[in-house]
């Protein structure tokens, strides 16, 4: 097992928090950083390090676009 750490930042880029988990391979910490960026809400995304290696950086999904609802067209008389 290695020891992973996971840096948070917000949307200017400041780290706002700081986690560790200890995962078998990068692959399972990409699976932890995913799923501790969805329990950070202030966080726009999350870098993860194995010991001075960047192992990836992940941002928080967009949310979907909602599209403009369409003009009420006039009543007619």
């Amino acid at each position: 097992m290695r020891i992973y750490q996971f840096h948070f930042y917000d949307g200017r880029g400041r780290r706002g928090a700081l986690d560790f988990a200890s995962c078998r391979h990068d692959g399972e910490a990409a699976k932890v950083a995913s799923g501790q960026l969805q329990q950070h809400a202030s966080s726009e995304g999350v870098e993860v390090f194995e010991e001075h290696r960047l192992v990836l950086r992940m941002n928080r999904p967009a949310p979907p676009a909602v599209p403009d609802p369409a003009p009420e067209a006039p009543e007619e008389i």
